[in-house]
């Protein structure tokens, strides 16, 4: 589904201040000049602020401040927009078990362990035990955009970034606003939000919270339902508060969810408490965070004829995360930092610490070199040392055109999850390796942005990446009682391919966006595909911004495979989105999308029944902007 903030997903827009209004930020539509890139401001790629068109990474933005999206529920459904994003599989999260709800950008070894990391303002937010993300456990509310840094980012952010990095970054408070949201939907489905804010002299809050429930859909076609089919639904609760005084801020996140996972047996669900505080300065920062999260889980085995299931295990995770960082800014672009990450669970322990180092100098003002590099130690039941250096260089060629090119190596130790847990999915089951070692990745990658006028913005780049002893669930027997796979490091696995982001404003109403990624994902050894990867992804968007905003987009996937040995194929297919805002007055909107429009039918997973993703979905419903 596409909105106004996903059709300026490069950062096309400005913030300004209402003339006589309360302050607050308010976003102009169609009228940005080339200038107006220029004040778009993201920090993932470098860990500093910098411009968008001044990084010499690909990074694109969602910007979501003060607009509780009508168009998708979730926030991996929005963030779907930029092809090359995905969870292990096709599905949302929506319906997704957990498990499968990693994170990968380019189709870099998907799994559901991410080999990309997703940050809260800096604070990790894949799971410590399974390094999977829970995407609904921050309300959409506090987010002010999320940045997308394509790339291994290692350098600066060392295990799991080898993919790149997305970061959360959290809304400021404000004074005197007060938000609430409501939506209804079909499938049952109900979404409430809440956002409060202040500010007194030095002092700051911020609240948020979430509930939302749908019941779901099977997700099994009719021809091959049974007896154990159930819809597959989730309810959630999250809270997310803050305090700020002055430099200094304290926060707390609580989530917690439980799904069914379509069948009666196959039930999970998952608590999270997070208590995170930092100290912001001008040239230092310092940040720490403590987690408990729970999960339970059960498994089952399904007949044939999917008459009957038998429960054959139930799990219990509880996880302990501990980190911290610390990090300095000098005037002359160097960086220098160490963080440090723990995770305990049943008995058992892994830690992983860095120091990094990192600088970016100008020879001139159209001239950029960055060159950086860490040093990771990490410990579970092996311990190994791993270093990571990344170079880059941008250079304006014009003022309308801006090259840039980057090398760099990226590294992710395995879970305690992939060591230690093993799992089944229908009637495959997939055993744990506690000799698994690190995967690695080196890459380079190059590009140009052009922007000729206030109306074109055209963004090509080209990349490839070779990771090494990726960690793979990997066939072992098939019989006709199922599949039994092992996690095991493979090999190798090449990534190459091109993306394109394209935005045209056709007259002061109308927008149109393009987005495409063409990849080919290659196992080395064996010449076969890497699962969960189509070659093709894109993203058609048009945008009317009148009296009212209308959206459609349209969302294409090629063919992949679900498994090792390319022998389960999923089809490729297309699906449209629509969505409708309205002003009801000053403080009140009203907002409708359609999920799905068409209705059209697709596989996400083959295990080996086929998986649905998600069904046509409606929903609608009211924004009030209470503040006084």
């Amino acid at each position: 589904m596409l909105n106004y903030s996903s059709l300026i997903l490069i950062g096309v827009l400005t913030t300004q201040t209402s003339p006589g209004g309360t302050g607050r930020d308010q976003m102009t539509s169609a009228e940005s000049e080339p200038s107006g890139l220029h004040q778009v401001v993201v920090v993932t790629p470098t860990r500093n602020q910098e411009q968008l068109l001044d990084t010499i990474s690909m990074v694109s933005v969602l910007p979501m401040k003060g607009r509780l999206s009508a168009s998708s529920f979730t926030l991996d459904d929005q963030l779907r927009r930029f092809p090359g994003f995905s969870l292990f599989r096709r599905s949302s999260s929506l319906t997704a078990h957990p498990t499968t709800q990693g994170v990968s950008l380019r189709g870099i070894g998907p799994s559901g362990t991410s080999r990309s990391l997703v940050l809260w303002d800096g604070i990790p937010l894949n799971d410590p035990f399974g390094n999977w993300v829970y995407w609904n456990r921050i309300p959409p509310s506090a987010i002010q955009a999320v940045e997308i840094a394509r790339g291994a980012t290692s350098q600066l952010y060392g295990s799991t970034a080898l993919g790149g990095t997305l970061q959360l970054r959290p809304r400021e408070p404000t004074a005197n606003t007060i938000e609430l949201q409501g939506q209804f939907g079909n499938k049952r489905s109900y979404d409430l939000n809440v956002f409060a804010s202040d500010t007194r002299n030095q002092w700051g809050y911020l609240m948020a919270g979430r509930l939302f429930d749908t019941e779901g859909y099977i997700p099994v076609r009719k021809s091959d339902q049974g007896a154990v089919d159930i819809p597959a639904g989730v309810q959630f609760q999250s809270f997310l508060g803050r305090v700020h005084y002055g430099d200094f801020h304290a926060g707390v996140n609580l989530y917690n969810e439980k799904r069914s996972n379509g069948t009666t047996l196959q039930q999970n669900d998952s608590q999270i408490y997070l208590f995170e505080t930092g100290i912001r300065k001008k040239v230092w920062e310092f940040n720490f965070y403590a987690q408990k999260s729970i999960f339970n889980n059960a498994f089952s085995r399904i007949l044939p004829d999917r008459s009957q299931e038998f429960l054959t295990v139930r799990q219990h995770f509880p996880t302990i995360g501990l980190g911290s960082s610390f990090s300095v800014r000098t005037k002359a672009g160097t960086q220098l930092g160490i963080d440090w990450r723990h995770t305990s669970w049943n008995g058992r322990d892994q830690n992983i610490a860095g120091l990094f180092l990192q600088h970016q100098w100008h020879p001139n003002p159209r001239l950029e070199f960055l060159l950086g590099g860490r040093l990771d130690a990490w410990k579970s039941h092996l311990g190994r040392i791993s270093f990571n250096p990344r170079g880059g260089i941008r250079f304006r060629a014009s003022e309308n055109s801006t090259l840039r090119a980057s090398f760099y190596r990226g590294f992710r130790a395995p879970s305690l999850n992939e060591l230690y847990r093993p799992f089944r999915v229908g009637n495959t089951r997939t055993a744990s390796n506690p000799n698994l070692t690190e995967e690695y990745l080196w890459g380079g990658e190059g590009g140009i942005d052009f922007h000729p006028s206030g109306s074109v913005l055209v963004r090509l780049n080209g990349f490839w990446n070779r990771l090494r002893d990726p960690v793979a669930n990997v066939t072992v027997e098939v019989t006709h009682e199922g599949i039994f796979r092992q996690r095991q490091n493979l090999g190798s696995a090449d990534f190459r391919g091109v993306e394109m982001e394209t935005l045209f404003r056709l007259s002061r109403s109308w927008i149109a966006r393009g987005a495409y990624l063409l990849s080919r994902p290659l196992i080395m050894e064996t010449g076969l595909l890497v699962p969960q990867v189509p070659r093709h992804q894109s993203n058609l968007g048009l945008g009317y911004f009148g009296p009212i905003e209308a959206n459609a987009a349209i969302r294409l996937i090629s063919n992949q495979f679900e498994d090792d040995l390319n022998q389960l194929p999923l089809k490729g297919f297309g699906v449209l989105d629509l969505s409708f805002r309205a002003p009801l007055s000053d403080r009140l909107y009203f907002q409708l999308a359609i999920e799905n429009v068409f209705d059209s039918e697709y596989a996400v997973a083959r295990t080996p029944v086929e998986k649905l993703g998600t069904p046509r979905l409606i929903h609608g419903g009211l924004v009030f902007d209470l503040g006084w």
